[in-house]
């Protein structure tokens, strides 16, 4: 029981430490930023503490790594492969997606710096991705990525796989609009207030990127899908944690000036949407047929007859 209460210390420390990566990773982009004097804009409202934001971020940065533990200790893979596809899962959900959503429901961008925005994330992915990775145990024995690619996509035919695959952009938009519904009547008056630096477009606008943003999301989520060598229901539970605080919990506890009520509510609408995402993409993408086809190539390459 002892040994159990320190592994999970010991997990958590990682996931911390990782999380630090991350920030550490985006002082260095800062820095180079203004050693370079390149345009970076302003992404907290006026009146807002510079130095109070920042203090917010700093606290939440660890969060990051400790969300992407449980997706990287179930991924099979070398370092290098589990640590990208963790580096790129935070730059699609940190980088590329947040700024899109930024661009459809804020005016932090209406003067450009959208670019240089995702850019700015993709050194703190990449430390915080690979660090995780390398300090987390690689297993003895570790399949080939290309054999288990292989495997994975045998279980069904290429038609199969492409219904799944549009299947699944479609579900994330039904979802995203699905549980935005249910808490419109307590973010809404927010937005059309326009405090904050707030918008709210109208829903033709807006709906075509959010087939991008979905089909960004399920490229992000495919490796682990690819490489998951735990069971399905662990699979939904780490997927829906790490697109919850990734695209949720991280951004909302840092901004301290908008309303409790917003933040609640988009704390709950995401955390809802996260894990029913999850769980769609695992029924659709990683069914039984496929799990035990993986499972089976896995158990072959470890137990040769």
């Amino acid at each position: 029981m002892t040994q159990s209460y320190s592994s999970i210390a010991g997990l958590l420390l990682k996931g911390v430490l990782a999380g630090i990566l991350y920030l550490l990773g985006t002082i260095l982009f800062g820095m180079f930023v203004g050693a370079f004097h390149i345009p970076f804009p302003t992404l907290i409202p006026p009146g807002i503490d510079p130095q109070a934001a920042f203090h917010a971020y700093q606290l939440v940065c660890p969060l990051v790594g400790l969300a992407l533990v449980p997706l990287a200790l179930y991924t099979t893979g070398s370092r290098l492969i589990r640590g990208l596809a963790l580096s790129f899962l935070l730059f699609i959900c940190l980088g590329l997606n947040a700024v899109i959503e930024m661009s459809m429901f804020t005016t932090f961008f209406v003067h450009g710096g959208a670019v240089i925005v995702a850019v700015s994330t993709i050194l703190p992915a990449l430390l915080c991705g690979l660090g995780l990775s390398y300090l987390l145990k690689l297993q003895p024995t570790e399949p080939s990525l290309t054999g288990r690619v292989r495997s994975f996509f045998a279980a069904h035919s290429p038609a199969f796989w492409a219904g799944r695959l549009v299947l699944a952009i479609v579900a994330f938009v039904v979802i995203f609009f699905l549980f935005g519904l249910m808490v419109a009547p307590f973010v809404v008056p927010t937005y059309r207030a326009g405090g904050f630096g707030l918008v709210l477009p109208p829903v033709s606008s807006f709906l075509p990127f959010e087939f991008v943003r979905s089909a960004f999301f399920l490229l992000a989520s495919l490796p682990f899908l690819l490489l998951w060598k735990g069971s399905r229901s662990s699979l939904i539970l780490s997927l829906g944690l790490a697109h919850w605080v990734l695209n949720g919990l991280f951004g909302l506890l840092q901004v301290f000036w908008f309303p409790l009520v917003l933040r609640i509510a988009h704390s709950l609408e995401i955390g809802a949407d996260s894990f029913a995402y999850a769980a769609t993409l695992v029924f659709l993408l990683f069914p039984r047929s496929v799990a035990a086809s993986v499972t089976a190539h896995t158990e072959a390459r470890v137990f040769p007859s």
